[in-house]
């Protein structure tokens, strides 16, 4: 019967909150991003203007970028982790 492998030690505390930290940052970053185009772009022009319309609907798209970026980062410390203890 085949061994299962241990549970590898955790890494340091300190990579954990920096990869935190980092997630918090690009969640500011694209958050920041996403409401200047939903409260400040939709405010520029004539009412009933393009950018009005469009303006919150971008910045939706952004936030969502946002959200998935953050996502692909987690994944990506997730694998980079698991090569690195495996």
């Amino acid at each position: 019967m085949a061994e299962l492998p241990s549970i590898p030690e955790p890494g340091p505390v300190s990579s954990y909150i920096s990869d935190g930290v980092r997630i918090v940052a690009i969640l500011l970053v694209w958050g920041v991003i996403a409401a200047f185009f939903t409260y400040v772009v939709s405010d520029i022009g004539s009412t009933g203007g393009l950018l009005e319309s469009l303006g919150p609907q971008i910045g939706e798209v952004i936030a969502l970028a946002g959200l998935l970026n953050t996502l692909l980062y987690i994944l990506y410390r997730a694998i980079d982790y698991w090569h690195q203890f495996s």
